[in-house]
């Protein structure tokens, strides 16, 4: 049996299917399927049930991963800790305003760093979602906003930014340039409400007019900012970089202390806190918003 085959099966219940588990570990189905043939071969029993239009994987299989688990995560913590460089993959998962604003720069500096260390991206992005997929090991590292109600124990979270919000309006807006009078004049283009960014902005706005309703919600700031250029309303929004900003047509307010600023962290589980591509990872991170 190869001792790559396993990580493989991991990668296919925690996915859900092979094509998912394929995509994350930079393989063909056809290759999954084949290393989850030998699996079988080796082990003598079957691993997934294939009756039906989807593959699912038989209590045996759930056995074995439950069994493997806490053993490679510990023969992969060795292997990091011999090799003379930092190489192997890390799956990274970032947040929506950190693919539109930082991801490139990240990617482009740990690239240049650290050239054997290949990161692959998760694609769900939201703290909540990624957050969850980091506690259930579905990737090593996420760049994600820090939920203001408690993170769970087997994660930590360390700092990289601290950003504000502000308030964005259009240009050609005749009412006095004051943040209250264009909360009170113009309508409201929400910024997602379901995000922790969203709900910040939420409760100011509200805390200036509790009656407001919005026109509009947009899930994302940079669709946020795309509408109020046309005209459309006002909005309350984490500060875009530069790149978003330049693409839009808007006057900007700092809110600076009037609220709190949303905290940018990168999270890992508390039992890699010593994995060196983290590290690696989060030295990178650092030196990218540092110099923003």
């Amino acid at each position: 049996m190869k001792l790559g085959n396993l990580p493989t099966l991991q990668a296919v219940i925690r996915r859900g299917n092979f094509a998912a588990a394929a995509r994350e570990l930079a393989l063909t189905p056809s290759a999954v399927s084949q290393q989850m043939r030998q699996l079988e071969d080796y082990f003598g029993s079957p691993l997934f049930d294939r009756s039906g239009r989807s593959v699912k994987p038989t209590s045996f299989a759930l056995e074995v991963v439950a069994t493997v688990d806490g053993a490679l995560a510990q023969l992969d913590a060795l292997r990091d800790r011999n090799r003379p460089e930092v190489s192997g993959r890390l799956r990274l998962g970032v947040i929506n305003s950190v693919l539109l604003s930082t991801l490139p720069a990240i990617l482009r500096t740990t690239s240049q760093r650290y050239p054997n260390l290949r990161v692959t991206l998760e694609p769900e992005n939201t703290s909540e979602k990624l957050l969850e997929a980091l506690k259930a090991g579905d990737i090593d590292a996420a760049v994600v906003v820090r939920p203001r109600t408690g993170i769970s124990r087997k994660l930590v979270c360390e700092a990289v930014f601290e950003e504000p919000f502000i308030l964005a309006y259009p240009t050609q807006t005749a009412q006095p340039h004051e943040v209250e009078a264009i909360v009170r004049a113009l309508p409201w283009i929400r910024y997602n409400g379901s995000l922790e960014g969203g709900r910040l902005a939420t409760a100011f706005v509200r805390s200036i007019a509790p009656d407001l309703h919005p026109q509009y919600e947009v899930m994302t700031a940079h669709g946020v900012l795309g509408i109020v250029a046309e005209g459309l309303g006002f909005s309350v929004i984490p500060a875009p970089q530069k790149p978003v900003l330049d693409l839009c047509d808007v006057k900007l307010i700092s809110l600076g202390e009037r609220m709190p600023k949303r905290e940018i962290v990168l999270a890992r589980r508390s039992a890699d806190v010593d994995r060196r591509r983290i590290d690696a990872l989060h030295q990178c991170v650092k030196e990218v918003y540092a110099s923003i």
